[in-house]
């Protein structure tokens, strides 16, 4: 006779999402999970994505452990990896409630042997429109898919202009969740979202084109971020599309780099809060991609930008989700285990300096000798003076302009510029808020 246990899991995933069959036709992470996790990412597959919020499957051999402590334990960790896995491969099911999952095992006992037989587990949904969403959701990806051809460098820089075209970042959602703009449905259909639902919809897009893509979640300068790396010619690499969204960076400056481009980006095996699921990600290519005929210089940064002013690089920007805190210092970065963030070599007598995104508004940095303006993440000779000039947003003022050198940090506040000496690799902040 079976008996139920019940166990109740309730991590609460911050980072991804879901879609159809055809999103996952390739899974990095399935390939990752044992075999009961295998069958329970398969279940989860064949029901979710149909917009079933509960169901039951039987193992197809049950698992015989010592305990009910055991058992649960177990099967608790087994489901988290096949969430996860299922959670990373389908983008378009967005309508996941992911603040929870709750499960209960079947099983058995057999001479002091308890065997888990099956499970059964039961979702709730953000949203009661799912349906109606999902169509507008087909409906978008279809009329963009439509527009793509070419080789997969084509397509997979036709989806990060659509969705730059499409979507704008929603910076209300940072405090105030909303389910919406963390999916693709958001980037796509509503055109708001934050990282996660460009990421998602980025994913979403060239898998049903049939290139290969993955959703990352990690940290760039020590505030959480996500990101994809996309296959192309055999090698992965990094497409940023949030980043490339931010007021002042180029279209192309986070698209299809390579590690050595994007040291600043630092995977982190899980996506969910409280639990390692011990995945890992795809190595990316050390060097950017370079599509062929491009002469030495990467087409992907050249064309189609928008200009920026005479004789001025604008600085790169971080992810406007996560703004305002100070970046991790970069002797204290942890190795990954899988390919450890590459960082660019700096000259002996020179520094590096990073630059933080910030949102409503943005800021140069420029030497004063020689005139130039400063790109985030270049490496300068110690001592060069600098200054930095912040230009907020109509509505807003500048709050505090922050120079962090080394184990120091020194700031101006009310303030549209600050001049300083770079001494060590330094980071720069600039906060802006709401005009009286």
């Amino acid at each position: 006779m079976k008996k139920r246990l019940t166990a109740f899991f309730a991590a609460v995933f911050l980072l991804f999402s879901l879609s159809e069959a055809a999103d996952a036709s390739s899974s990095t992470y399935r390939n990752q999970l044992g075999r009961i996790e295998n069958e329970i990412y398969d279940a989860m597959a064949s029901y979710l994505p149909q917009g079933y919020d509960s169901f039951s499957y039987e193992f197809s051999q049950p698992a015989a452990y010592a305990s009910a402590e055991e058992a649960n334990s177990s099967l608790q960790t087994q489901v988290s990896r096949a969430y996860e896995a299922f959670y990373r491969d389908y983008p378009g099911v967005f309508w996941l409630d992911k603040s929870g999952v709750s499960f209960s095992a079947q099983y058995y006992t057999a001479s002091d042997v308890l065997y888990i037989s099956g499970f059964s587990l039961k979702v709730a949904f953000t949203t009661s429109s799912y349906q109606s969403q999902k169509a507008a959701l087909e409906q978008a990806v279809n009329a963009i898919l439509q527009g793509a051809s070419g080789t997969d460098y084509d397509k997979a820089r036709y989806f990060h202009d659509a969705i730059l075209d499409r979507c704008s970042y929603n910076s209300g959602a940072v405090s105030v969740y909303q389910p919406m703009s963390c999916e693709a449905y958001g980037a796509l259909v509503e055109g708001s979202a934050i990282c996660e639902g460009y990421a998602k919809a980025f994913k979403l897009l060239c898998n049903r084109a049939g290139i290969a893509c993955e959703i990352v979640g990690g940290t760039v300068n020590g505030e959480a971020h996500m990101w994809n790396y996309v296959q192309i010619g055999g090698d992965y690499y990094l497409v940023d599309a949030t980043f490339d969204d931010a007021p002042g960076v180029g279209a192309y400056d986070y698209f299809l780099k390579g590690s050595s481009s994007v040291w600043d980006h630092l995977e982190d095996s899980s996506l969910l809060e409280g639990f390692s699921t011990g995945f890992s990600y795809p190595s990316l290519s050390s060097s950017d991609y370079l599509p062929s005929g491009a002469d030495g210089r990467n087409t992907a940064e050249t064309d189609n930008q928008t200009p920026a002013p005479a004789d001025e690089e604008i600085v790169s920007a971080a992810d406007a989700t996560e703004t305002g805190q100070a970046g991790v210092e970069e002797e204290s970065i942890p190795a990954t285990g899988r390919h450890p963030a590459v960082v660019p070599p700096v000259e002996e007598g020179g520094c590096r300096i990073s630059c933080l995104f910030s949102k409503n508004g943005r800021y140069w940095v420029k030497s004063a000798d020689p005139s130039v303006f400063i790109r985030g993440k270049q490496s300068l000779p110690e001592g060069v003076n600098l200054q930095i000039f912040a230009f907020p947003e109509p509505g807003y003022r500048v709050a505090e302009i922050t120079v962090i050198s080394g184990d120091t940090a020194f700031s101006v506040q009310n303030c549209s510029s600050l001049a300083f000496s770079l001494e060590k690799d330094s980071q720069i902040r600039v906060v802006f808020e709401k005009a009286a």
